[in-house]
């Protein structure tokens, strides 16, 4: 008898014992990586730190940041998609949907697992302070009736996330959108300052990128292409629903996702870490200060946006003649 039950109490024990050796460690278990597609310093990196560190406070390990802004973000974006699915390299990802329709890089919602975005920055129409278009209205309706005769700055590259949003807005309008002179720049910075010296007519960009000319009273914002006015020091400048009669949204977003395939136990402890971490009061501050947009869409709702920006806005792309 009394070996059948030290038989048995082994048995038990080494059952145990297996149970605990097969059984997964929580995730993490060590360092993380979040590739920026971006140069350091930007907006996008800026956020990502933001983020990485309080992911770090709230999952004991830390989330360090890799910058790769080769090939304007394509070569850090794929990275992301091309990483092993195994939740120690995730990314920021952002306005990648142009390049497809510009034959740079064959990248679509399909190559990640998203997981949750965190910010949108909208775009707006800005004017010279002596244009004579003293409403988005104006400006509209002057483009409709001879587009061909204005010049308007994309704000960066034609195609991108400050030019798409306007012109979708531009074709629900019935602004003819290949009338206008669409003039490419190396970036917002410069389509502003020329708008500023009188060489465009209009601007596309976000406001934040504006402010500085803004406040010395050398640009003014006719509207912003988002659901609701945005933060101080913003708070006057109209949606388009107000300025020209249609609720849309569009700009640059940035979110966070990993590789195709990404478990959903970590997809889970992420969502529920960055949904906590993005209602704080530490993010939402750090946000602010540094002008970014704040919006929330967990990874279902992610998904979701993914696929239908991808769609209308290669529409856009089409409609505007730049697609290869």
């Amino acid at each position: 008898m009394r070996k059948t039950t030290t038989a048995i109490l082994g048995g038990v024990a080494l059952a145990a014992l297996a149970l605990v050796g097969g059984a997964e460690a929580a995730w993490p278990e060590r360092p993380v990586t979040i590739i920026v597609p971006a140069g350091a310093g930007g907006g996008t990196d800026g956020t990502a730190r933001l983020l990485a560190k309080q992911l770090q406070d709230e999952l004991k390990q830390p989330f360090n940041i890799v910058n790769n802004g080769q090939g304007g973000g394509i070569v850090g974006h794929t990275q992301i998609a091309t990483a092993r699915p195994d939740g120690y390299t995730l990314g920021i990802v952002y306005n990648y949907y142009q390049w497809k329709m510009l034959g740079q890089a064959d990248i679509n919602y399909t190559l990640y697992t998203p997981i949750a975005l965190y910010n949108v920055d909208p775009s707006a129409l800005i004017v010279a302070d002596t244009s004579p278009f003293k409403t988005g209205k104006d400006a509209y309706d002057a483009l409709k009736a001879d587009g061909g005769k204005y010049k308007i700055g994309c704000g960066g590259a034609c195609g991108g996330s400050w030019h798409i949003p306007n012109a979708e807005l531009f074709i629900k309008y019935g602004i003819d959108v290949k009338k206008p002179v669409m003039v490419p720049a190396a970036g917002a910075a410069p389509s502003l300052q020329d708008l500023a010296s009188g060489g465009l007519d209009m601007v596309m960009a976000s406001l934040p990128e504006a402010k500085a000319l803004i406040e010395a009273g050398k640009l003014r914002p006719l509207m912003v292409i988002a659901n609701g006015r945005q933060g101080a020091p913003f708070q006057n400048v109209p949606t388009s629903k107000e300025a020209v009669g249609i609720d849309h949204e569009g700009g640059a977003f940035r979110l966070v996702a990993g590789p195709k395939g990404l478990p959903a136990d970590i997809v889970k402890t992420l969502e529920t870490t960055l949904e906590k971490i993005w209602k704080s009061q530490e993010f939402q501050d750090g946000m602010k200060q540094r002008n970014f947009g704040l919006k929330w869409m967990n990874s279902a709702q992610t998904l979701e946006f993914m696929k239908g920006h991808e769609k209308s806005l290669a529409e856009t792309i089409v409609a505007v003649g730049l697609a290869k």
